[in-house]
């Protein structure tokens, strides 16, 4: 090969790697402006009362015989039922579950003669949405129980909060401009501006007691919670 032209290959090369080389790095300029972009969480939080309140009221009695302490725990469901009832509690709000039959057993009889043969208890369940009304019932079952002598003898109470779809769209809304403020916040100290929305996810929304990061069920006050999280693209 001539020198003339090997000079003049060679000098061919050299300009193509040169343009080929500045187009890769615009293009990788250019990926990297693209991928700018900053990962942030939104947060909302609305304050509510419990929609609904559940309790269980255990009632039980001891005897010689079945026989006779049917009539007796019948006595004391229907006490209930009217004490409920006194409290603003409706008729199709209360469940009677069945009741449960349990036989001393006989070893104990054998040590103590004198206790029961028999015991038969049972659970009446209320859901409602009147807390109101399960609020007072709790505060009187002392009294309920003084009333059935003693046949009360159990109660387990809770609220919950079941409105979530009411609020769902308002604190999705919300979260999201939490969000967007906070990415806003950062794209300015950076010294960038917010683009669009590059990529964004949902958590599901959260039930908690006020200044806890779990539910109470005795409380009836409520915090709804959510948190979004949002990539936005940063311009310049």
């Amino acid at each position: 090969m001539r020198p003339a032209a090997a000079v003049a290959i060679a000098v061919i090369l050299a300009v193509g790697f040169a343009v080929m080389g500045f187009f890769i790095g615009e293009g990788l300029r250019n990926i990297r402006t693209t991928d700018r972009y900053v990962n942030v969480r939104g947060l909302a939080e609305r304050e509510v009362n419990a929609d609904t309140a559940e309790i269980a009221i255990h009632v039980e009695r001891q005897g010689a015989a079945p026989a006779a302490i049917f009539p007796a725990l019948l006595q004391t469901q229907e006490q209930v039922r009217a004490f409920l009832a006194h409290e603003g509690i409706k008729d199709d709000e209360i469940q009677i579950g069945q009741w449960t039959t349990k036989r001393t057993d006989a070893q104990e009889l054998k040590q103590d003669p004198t206790l029961p043969h028999y015991t038969v208890s049972g659970v009446i369940d209320v859901t409602t949405h009147n807390i109101r009304a399960v609020l007072s019932a709790d505060d009187k079952l002392n009294d309920l129980r003084v009333k059935t002598q003693g046949s009360v003898t159990t109660s387990d109470v809770g609220y919950s909060f079941t409105g979530v779809g009411k609020l769902r769209s308002d604190m999705i809304a919300a979260a999201t401009k939490d969000a967007r403020n906070a990415a806003a916040q950062f794209a300015m100290d950076s010294g960038s501006k917010v683009g669009t929305i590059r990529n964004a996810s949902q958590g599901g929304f959260q039930i908690l007691a006020p200044g806890q990061d779990h539910d109470d069920p005795l409380s009836v006050r409520k915090v709804v919670r959510v948190v979004t999280t949002v990539d936005y693209q940063l311009t310049d």
